[in-house]
């Protein structure tokens, strides 16, 4: 997608497509496909959690200057050695964010999962809603915004180690 206009306005619109629709309908096809329980919901998460990162990681590469690519191509780089040595680690933290998003938009289908039967503790908060029963949701819904916090803060502290290293490193 990176390196062809064609094939990014294909997948551009689906992307697009993917990201308006309301979480609740990636449910659908996956109980028609897989019925109820965990597979379904892994499912649905994954299609609505994705396209972010997607679009982060064609932005990422999209992004590395011309002139740095020119640069590899005229020391003799191979177009296998140009991405993996001068665009993936240009693109990093631009990817990186992407996978941020990606995590986090995954953790926003923690509950609405549980409702075609996957555990957790997004079934602990469905349980809490229909007994009404505020200790229990309470409990459960602040140990998804901490868990959603921790798996952050690593993501982000994940992106940020290749600077660190540069700067160890005096460079």
């Amino acid at each position: 997608m990176a390196y062809n206009n064609k094939v990014e306005a294909f997948v551009k619109p689906l992307l697009d497509g993917a990201q308006t629709m309301p979480s609740f309908v990636y449910l659908i096809p996956a109980m028609i496909f897989f019925g109820l329980g965990t597979v379904p919901a892994v499912f649905a998460t994954i299609i609505y959690a994705v396209p972010p990162c997607i679009r982060l990681t064609n932005l990422g590469i999209r992004g590395v200057p011309r002139t740095m690519k020119e640069a590899a191509y005229a020391f003799g780089s191979s177009r296998w050695q140009v991405l993996t040595k001068v665009e993936l680690p240009q693109a990093i933290p631009t990817i990186m964010a992407g996978i941020n998003q990606t995590t986090m938009a995954a953790m926003s289908m923690v509950v609405i999962s549980s409702m075609i039967g996957a555990k957790g503790l997004g079934e602990n908060v469905l349980i809490a809603i229909n007994r009404t029963d505020i200790a229990m949701g309470f409990d459960a819904g602040i140990s998804i915004v901490f868990l959603a916090i921790i798996i952050d803060r690593v993501t982000q502290r994940i992106s940020n180690r290749p600077t660190a290293r540069k700067k160890q490193r005096g460079g």
